[in-house]
């Protein structure tokens, strides 16, 4: 079963790929890899919410989210405010993890401040999820849900709910997509040297299950 300290390790192969590739753009690129991999999983959110009928709000969005940590050892967080926003902090996560043991700081840097605005984004550009720090530059990350707390809510449905082996597939089909088309050749080399590396770091059956799941339609709903 793949999690996700292996998530953050395909993000954080493509961040070092990057930056030795195209030292000058690889900032913006990776910037535009990780909005688009958020992005894109924000809508398959909004499209579940609207197929049943729900008002795409950052309460409905809090519903609608896609995985829980498959270790609750590896997370860390503190509710502050429920009503009329949700405000919280995560003192501790798998991706931060992952990224301190790889020496991956300014990838963290780049992929954290902007994620989860994008996916929300993705939900509904008309939300105010705001991101006020992140563990990587203060120590936590601190997250306001404006108008959040207008609820109450319904409950996650497993319905809605994807593995990690999913997800995994779609963080690399999203930046294989993405740096094929910049890149050209120089792309499929680097999603190559990303497979092979996490082949090399947990082996080659928790790789077939990642090659396995990057064929999936990431647009689809039903996926």
């Amino acid at each position: 079963m793949l999690h996700e300290k292996q998530h953050a390790f395909i993000v954080a192969q493509y961040y070092r790929l990057l930056h030795e590739l195209d030292p000058a753009g690889a900032e913006a690129v990776f910037l535009f890899c990780t909005r688009k991999y958020a992005e894109e999983r924000g809508a398959r959110m909004a499209q579940r919410a609207l197929r049943d009928g729900r008002a795409l709000t950052l309460g409905t969005y809090m519903s609608y989210g896609e995985w829980e940590y498959t270790h609750p050892e590896w997370t860390e967080s503190e509710v502050l405010e429920t009503a009329p926003d949700h405000h919280y902090l995560v003192k501790k996560c798998p991706w931060s993890t992952q990224f301190q043991e790889m020496g991956a700081v300014d990838c963290a840097k780049s992929y954290c401040r902007d994620l989860d605005v994008s996916l929300a984004r993705g939900f509904n550009p008309d939300l105010n999820f705001e991101t006020r720090c992140t563990m990587h530059t203060a120590g936590k990350c601190d997250f306001v849900l404006h108008g959040a707390g207008e609820a109450p809510r319904p409950p996650r449905e497993a319905k809605n709910q994807r593995p990690f082996a999913y997800h995994c597939g779609h963080v690399l089909s999203a930046f294989d997509r993405c740096v094929r088309n910049i890149y050209g050749e120089k792309g499929c080399v680097m999603t190559a040297e990303v497979e092979r590396c996490f082949g090399e770091e947990y082996g080659q059956d928790a790789l077939s299950e990642l090659r396995e799941n990057k064929t999936r339609d990431f647009s689809s709903i039903d996926s």
